[in-house]
C-alpha cells in the first residue's frame, strides 16, 4: 500500500512547475537542543470552557518495560478521557508535549538534561510519576547505584499492609532531601516556589521510604517518586502474575494523589460486539454488492486483514473482533436512518455504507478493500481506534466517527493535489455546523493541518488519511472523529452550543448524531465537486476564513538545527504551510518534526528550500 505521505515525497522529487515542496512526513529526527527555560507553559485560557489535557505519556529506557506500563495504564485510567502514549527520549526533549499532557510516567535511567525538563513540567503544574528512576537522585545531586538489585520488602500502606513487593532499598533523609530538591528547582527557575516533600508509603523490612510525594506550593504540581520496582505494576512479569495488586496500588496512587480519573467497576465498560447494517437504498445496495463480489473469496464473505465481513439477510455467525455480520435488509435499532437521510443531500457520498455499533477500528474496513467512491463506515464505538502515527484514538460514546473511501482520478484537480483532501474534509466539518442558520457565530475553527478546535483552545476533532494508487485513481481513505455530545476528553460541539446559548440568550437546539453525519457528508461532496470542477480558490479562502493562524508567529529550524522566528502567511495549493522568516523574504515551506503532540511546534525548514 502506498500511503499519502509517501505520495507527497514523490511530488517533492519530481517537482511541479519548478516549485519547491516539502515532504509531509513524520519520520524526521527530533532536535535535542531544547533550552530548559523555553519549555512552553501549561495551557492557560480566559475562556469559560475547561481545557483538559488528555495525554498520559510513558517513558522508559527499557522498551519492554515501557510497553508493559502502557498496557497496564490503559486498563486503569478512564478510557474516554485519556490517551496513553509511549514516548522516546527525543520526543520528550523536543518539548512539544507539556500543554497536552495530564501525566508523565518515567522509568529507568535518564540524563540531567531530561531531568530538568521533567521538573520544569512539575513546576508549571504538571503531574509526574517516577518509577524506579534516577530522576530524584539527579535533583538531590545523589549518585545512583545502577548495580543494586531490588529486594523483597513488606509494605506499610493502607489495604496493601504486609503485601510483599520488590523495591530498591535506599536510605533517605526527608529534611536534607527537601532542601536539596528546592535548591535544584531554584536553579531551574529562580521564581520557583517552595516544594514540599513527604514520605507517602514506607516498607517495614528495612524501614525505608517506598514512595515520596513532592508538591509545588505555587503551581500545585505533583510528583511521586517510587522505588517500588516496575514489575509490581505489571500484571504479568517473567511468568509471575501479581494479579489485582498490580493495578490496585497504581490505581490508588493515580486517583488519590495525582487526581487522574480511573476506571471503576461502575464505569468500566464491557463493549459487546453486535451486528452491523448495510445502509442505502435497495438498488444502491444491490449495485454495491455486485461490484465487490469479485473481491470475495467465498460468497458473501469479504476478508480483510484483521476482519471478515459477512453480508447476510439472517445472522448465522455471531459478531466478534474478527467477524462482522452485515445485515443487508434490516434497520438498526440505535441509528435513525430517517434523521440521517433527511440531512443527507448527496449523490454519492454517504449513500452506501455500513453502520456498526462496535468495531475494533473502522479504518480496517476501508483500508483493506476497494469499495466505492463515497462509501462510509459509521462506528458508534471503536475498541482499537488509531490516529496519526498509529496513536491511540479515543472513541467515547457521543463522538461522531466515520471512515470514508474516495476514488480520486489522478488527472483531476484533487488527484494532482492529494494532500489538500485532509483540508477539504476539515473545512466540511466546520461548514456542517457553521452554515446552519443562527449557528454561524459558534467558535469552531481549524488548526493546521486538519484538527478541529473549539474556542481556539480545545481540540474536538481530527482526521487521518492514507491512500494507495490503483491504476489511474487514488483510493483515498479518510478517518475522522469529532466530539459531538461527549464532554470528555476535552469538550464537544453540543457543549459549545449550550455555552453560546447561555452567553447570548439564545435557544439553539443541540445537534443530533445522525443529523451531524448527514450534514458533514453533504458538505464534503459539495466541496469535492466544486474543487474538481476547477475552483480550488474556494477551498483556500474557506481555510483562511476558519483557521487559527492568521499572521501568527512560529519557531522554525533549518536542517542544521538553527532556530528562526517566522510569520505564518498561508498555505499553498497543496495545503502545505508557508512561513516568512524575514521582512521581504519569500515564504518557505515548513514540515512537522514528527512529534505527535502539536504539529505547530518543531517545524523544520527542509534543506531543499
Amino acid at each position: 500500500m502506498i500511503y499519502l505521505r509517501t505520495r507527497i515525497a514523490i511530488k517533492l522529487f519530481t517537482g511541479n512547475n519548478g516549485r519547491q515542496l516539502f515532504c509531509f512526513s513524520y519520520i524526521n529526527p527530533f532536535r535535542h537542543n531544547t533550552t530548559l527555560k523555553r519549555l512552553p507553559p501549561r495551557i492557560q485560557s480566559n475562556n469559560q470552557m475547561s481545557v483538559k489535557p488528555p495525554n498520559i505519556l510513558v517513558y522508559s529506557n527499557l522498551v519492554s518495560v515501557k510497553q508493559n506500563l502502557v498496557t497496564t495504564l490503559r486498563t486503569i485510567v478512564s478510557a474516554d478521557k485519556y490517551t496513553v502514549y509511549p514516548v522516546t527520549e527525543a520526543q520528550l526533549k523536543a518539548a512539544a508535549w507539556p500543554e497536552s499532557t495530564a501525566l508523565l510516567l518515567v522509568h529507568g535511567t535518564i540524563d540531567s538534561g531530561l531531568a530538568g525538563l521533567l521538573l520544569i513540567f512539575f513546576l508549571r503544574g504538571g503531574k509526574l510519576l517516577s518509577v524506579c528512576s534516577n530522576l530524584l537522585n539527579i535533583a538531590l545531586n545523589r549518585p545512583t547505584d545502577e548495580s543494586k538489585a531490588p529486594e523483597r520488602v513488606t509494605l506499610n500502606y493502607g489495604v496493601w499492609q504486609n503485601q510483599t513487593v520488590l523495591q530498591l532499598v535506599e536510605d533517605f533523609d526527608t529534611k536534607s532531601a527537601k532542601s536539596r530538591l528546592n535548591e535544584f528547582l531554584k536553579n531551574l527557575d529562580k521564581d520557583a516556589g517552595e516544594a514540599d516533600l513527604d514520605v507517602l508509603i514506607s516498607e517495614l523490612t528495612f524501614d525505608t521510604p517506598s514512595t515520596i510525594c513532592a508538591t509545588d506550593s505555587s503551581s500545585n504540581g505533583k510528583a511521586l517518586f517510587t522505588s517500588l520496582d516496575a514489575s509490581n505494576f505489571i500484571e504479568t512479569d517473567s511468568g509471575r502474575n501479581v494479579g489485582k495488586f498490580a493495578t490496585s496500588l497504581l490505581s490508588d496512587l493515580l486517583h488519590s494523589i495525582l487526581r487522574i480519573e480511573v476506571q471503576t467497576s461502575e464505569t468500566k465498560e464491557n463493549l459487546i460486539y453486535k451486528d452491523s447494517y448495510l445502509l442505502g437504498e435497495a438498488d444502491v445496495k444491490s449495485k454495491f454488492l455486485n461490484a465487490i463480489s469479485e473481491q470475495m473469496e467465498k460468497p458473501s464473505f469479504l476478508n480483510l486483514n484483521e476482519l471478515a465481513l459477512h453480508f447476510c439477510d439472517t445472522k448465522v455467525i455471531p459478531p466478534s473482533a474478527t467477524i462482522l455480520p452485515v445485515l443487508i435488509n434490516h434497520i438498526p435499532e440505535d441509528f435513525s436512518t430517517l434523521d440521517y437521510y433527511r440531512n443527507l443531500k448527496t449523490t454519492l457520498i454517504g449513500r452506501i455504507g455500513i453502520y456498526v455499533p462496535v468495531v475494533r477500528s473502522s479504518t480496517v474496513i476501508v483500508s483493506n478493500a476497494s469499495l466505492s467512491h463515497g462509501f462510509v463506515v459509521i462506528p458508534r464505538r471503536q475498541t482499537h481506534g488509531n490516529g496519526r502515527n498509529n496513536n491511540q484514538w479515543l472513541s467515547p460514546e457521543g463522538c461522531v466517527m466515520f471512515s470514508m473511501q474516495l476514488h480520486v482520478p489522478l488527472a483531476s484537480q484533487l488527484g494532482r493535489r492529494l494532500p489538500i483532501i485532509q483540508h477539504l474534509v476539515a473545512i466540511a466539518i466546520i461548514l456542517a455546523v457553521r452554515t446552519i442558520p443562527d449557528y454561524e457565530e459558534l467558535d469552531i475553527r481549524l488548526k493546521w493541518p486538519n484538527d478541529i478546535y473549539a474556542n481556539g483552545v480545545a481540540k474536538i476533532g481530527g482526521i487521518i488519511i492514507n491512500s494507495r494508487i490503483q491504476s489511474s485513481v487514488a483510493v483515498v481513505n479518510v478517518g475522522c472523529g469529532v466530539n459531538l455530545s461527549n464532554s470528555n476528553p476535552t469538550t464537544c460541539i453540543n457543549d459549545l452550543i449550550r455555552e453560546f446559548n447561555r452567553n447570548h440568550g439564545k435557544h439553539l437546539p443541540v445537534l443530533g448524531y445522525e443529523q451531524m453525519l448527514g450534514l458533514i457528508f453533504t458538505k464534503i461532496e459539495e466541496l469535492y465537486n466544486e474543487v474538481q470542477e476547477g475552483d480550488l480558490s474556494i477551498l483556500q479562502n474557506l481555510y483562511y476564513k476558519y483557521w487559527l493562524h492568521d499572521n501568527k508567529m512560529v519557531a522554525v529550524k533549518n536542517e542544521a538545527g538553527i532556530s528562526y522566528s517566522g510569520k505564518i502567511v498561508g498555505i499553498d495549493e497543496y495545503g502545505y504551510l508557508l512561513v516568512r522568516t524575514g521582512d521581504g523574504d519569500e515564504p518557505v515551506y515548513v514540515q512537522p518534526d514528527g512529534n505527535s503532540f502539536d504539529m505547530m511546534k518543531g517545524l523544520i525548514i527542509p534543506k531543499y528550500c
